[in-house]
């Protein structure tokens, strides 16, 4: 190529000029962290909101209960929009990590596409849940009395579908913690303690997904799930941190 054939970006980025994907990967760490902690306090705030005195096994009572909540609906959106962000967050991080090599960033893939499946799956979860759940206990609650056995009893698919999906939503979520803990332990861009964190949150609630699957909303299952939950949520704070390090790293030129 001659000189007169040769276009600006041919001999890479000018002086004090970021490359390109430098600029993007700087971007998305930084939304991704954003996103990663609005999604946690959103969370939290619906988690406080949602009612729970109920035990959520025992359909009866829970039904009652969800039937007195004028809120229902709402938190349920609110909760979705909390894992969307969150999922945001998961899928600009995977991005990043997927760019090193070897099992780094084979791993990063993973974590990524296991993201997206959960935030397919929440949002359906959410729907059932948040949405047909609520109109089928006011169906009961509000039926006549020859009508009420079997309006409870349609309840009760609705509400086994919640949990089918529950069960499969967990087992997602732990995969796409367990990968993007392996990406970072594998590579080189972020702390390896970290990652170990995130394989632990994500290998430590696998076995509850199954239980969910065969017990419902059960005590084994939230023996299970609660302690990793509060793990998972110290890896996707601290890797937030780390996400918004980063990219004030990229912004003064360590790249």
């Amino acid at each position: 190529m001659s000189k007169a054939e040769l276009r600006p970006g041919d001999l890479g980025p000018r002086p004090g000029q970021v490359p390109p994907a430098v600029g993007e990967d700087r971007s998305l760490l930084r939304l991704g962290a954003v996103t990663i902690v609005l999604g946690l306090v959103l969370q939290v705030v619906m988690g406080l909101l949602h009612p729970s005195r109920a035990d959520p096994n025992d359909s009866a009572a829970a039904f009652a209960e969800y039937a007195r909540s004028d809120a229902w609906t709402a938190v349920h959106i609110g909760q979705f929009v909390g894992t969307l962000l969150i999922v945001i967050g998961v899928v600009a991080l995977s991005r990043h990590l997927a760019r090193q090599a070897g099992g780094a960033g084979a791993a990063a893939v993973v974590a990524g596409l296991a993201a997206v499946l959960v935030g397919a799956v929440f949002a359906v979860q959410m729907a059932v849940d948040g949405v047909a759940l609520k109109g089928a206990v006011d169906t009961w609650v509000n039926a006549a009395e020859a009508n009420r056995q079997a309006a409870f009893f349609a309840a009760e698919a609705v509400r086994w579908t919640e949990k089918g999906l529950s069960a499969f939503f967990q087992l997602l979520n732990r995969v796409a913690f367990l990968m993007v803990g392996l990406a970072m332990v594998l590579g080189r861009t972020f702390p390896r303690w970290l990652g170990w964190v995130g394989v632990i949150a994500g290998l430590g609630a696998l076995p509850g997904s199954v239980v969910v699957a065969y017990t419902g909303f059960s005590p084994p299952a939230a023996l299970v799930l609660q302690p990793a939950a509060v793990l998972g949520a110290v890896f996707l704070v601290g890797t937030a941190v780390v996400m918004w390090r980063e990219g004030r790293a990229m912004t003064t030129g360590r790249v």
